[in-house]
């Protein structure tokens, strides 16, 4: 039995996956910290877990996806 080739999805450059990483994560990290810095205590532990608390998923499951898809074509 022969399979057929399926065609493979093209990967996206690792560089230019690292400069969409790099520019995706700039606003994040300037904006949420000082955003989420206003509704906790003092401290700066928990504010930066949290921060990263919300950083990662929206790079995770938002911004990667989408930049892969669309670098892929």
């Amino acid at each position: 039995m022969k399979q057929e080739d399926s065609p493979v999805p093209k990967r996206p450059n690792r560089h230019l996956m690292a400069l969409v990483t790099f520019v995706a994560l700039v606003p994040l990290v300037y904006f949420i910290p000082e955003f989420v810095g206003q509704f906790l205590p003092e401290g700066k532990f928990l504010n930066v877990v949290v921060a990263v608390g919300i950083i990662v998923p929206i790079i995770s499951y938002g911004v990667m996806p989408l930049a892969a898809k669309y670098l892929s074509r």
